[in-house]
């Protein structure tokens, strides 16, 4: 018993020696990319023409002239065509399939069908049966044919 106690303290203490080693690694890399971006970015700074005062003023002038219109942005929605059986959540823009069984749909469509007073409720998994399968099933394809949820 105390030889694999050994064996299992040994190899913890291997672990975290190679977690640190490889830590200290991943911030020596890091250091070195931070260091090169500051370079590149002295370097670019003292490559960069002196401009005298009159220069930057004219420079500002002109940035503060060009005045930026407003893109007007179109307020009608693209309907792309859904796949057969899938529904389009009107919230969020969601697009799911329609499951083959009601313990499968989204929890979304199931609430959709209540609202929409396709249903009385939304049905827990054992309080389903035949009866109201047919329900369901109907409920759903009504669903479908809805312009809100295409």
């Amino acid at each position: 018993m105390a030889e694999v106690l050994f064996i299992l303290v040994t190899v913890y203490v291997v672990y975290v020696v190679h977690s640190i080693v490889t830590c200290k690694q991943s911030n020596k890399t890091e250091e070195v990319t931070t260091k090169a971006q500051a370079s590149v970015a002295e370097i670019a700074v003292k490559k960069e023409p002196k401009q005298t005062v009159a220069e930057k003023k004219k420079v500002v002038e002109k940035k503060t002239l060009v005045e930026k219109k407003p893109v007007a942005k179109s307020k009608v929605k693209t309907k792309t065509k859904l796949p057969a059986g899938s529904l389009r959540n009107p919230e969020t823009g969601e697009v799911a399939k329609i499951a083959s069984q009601y313990r499968m749909t989204k929890r979304w469509i199931k609430d959709a069908l209540v609202t929409e007073g396709l249903l009385q409720k939304v049905y827990k998994t054992n309080e389903i049966d035949d009866a109201a399968k047919v329900k369901i099933d109907k409920a759903l394809v009504k669903l479908a044919k809805m312009d809100k949820y295409q």
